[in-house]
């Protein structure tokens, strides 16, 4: 506690009721107020990106020689440049509910999100085509297979193509075994025609997202969902939408 609000604290006792209710509205009041700059921050940043995209257009437009100066000053966060993802980055520390936990939107070139760490890409592991999930502590690697307009062949235990527990000190440690799904202990569950796609690819991702869709040779269809939240160090795997 703060000397300030010591001595609030402390008036409080002697004065009564009314001094109580005064340290009452401040106690609420405050949180509140912050809050609300915290969240016209965020719209300012907001603003300047898009003037920054804007103005990105602009430049390209016009070609060579071509430039604009932009200013900004924000109160609170910090804007940088983040060379691993090629972004340029605002970040604020609030509680403000401005877009939800570990949940991110797009809109044209500006991601606005909130505990959001994940990214999804497309990749090559040891020359296997496969869709990356990475957060701050794992990477996991789902197969890329066809599409929805054309289906290839598809096998639920060679699905998982990497999994890798990240360590800071750079040595990594990959999990060895085997992942397969079938249904009610049957093997020709495991494996038919079918594809992969990702919910959403790029940067400051709430929540990665794999589905892989198996119409089995038995004759279920059913998806296959590879989850990868922001800040966890496992994956998720959920079997659903059996038809």
């Amino acid at each position: 506690m703060s000397k300030g609000v010591s001595e609030i604290a402390t008036m409080a006792l002697y004065v009564g009721v009314a001094m109580t209710a005064v340290s009452a509205s401040l106690s609420i009041g405050v949180p509140v107020i912050e809050n609300m700059q915290d969240g016209a921050s965020v719209q300012k940043a907001q603003s300047f990106m898009n003037q920054i995209d804007s103005s990105i257009a602009e430049v390209v437009s016009e070609g060579e020689g071509s430039t604009r100066t932009l200013s900004t000053d924000f109160d609170k966060g910090i804007l940088y440049f983040d060379n691993s993802t090629n972004s340029l980055v605002y970040e604020i520390e609030t509680n403000a509910e401005v877009i939800s936990p570990q949940t991110s939107r797009k809109t044209g070139n500006i991601v606005m999100s909130s505990n959001a760490d994940v990214s999804v890409t497309e990749t090559t592991v040891n020359g296997t085509d496969c869709y990356m999930m990475e957060n701050k502590y794992l990477k996991s690697c789902i197969r890329n297979i066809g599409s929805s307009s054309n289906q290839k062949p598809i096998n639920t235990s060679n699905l998982l193509v990497l999994y890798e527990f990240k360590n800071s000190e750079g040595a990594n440690k990959q999990l060895d075994g085997n992942l397969t799904v079938e249904l009610n202990g049957i093997e020709s569950t495991r494996y038919g025609t079918g594809y992969t796609q990702p919910e959403d690819t790029g940067e400051f991702i709430g929540t990665g997202e794999i589905v892989a869709t198996v119409a089995s040779d038995y004759g279920f269809t059913y998806d296959i969902y590879f989850r990868l939240p922001t800040g966890s160090d496992l994956m998720r795997i959920d079997v659903q939408n059996y038809r």
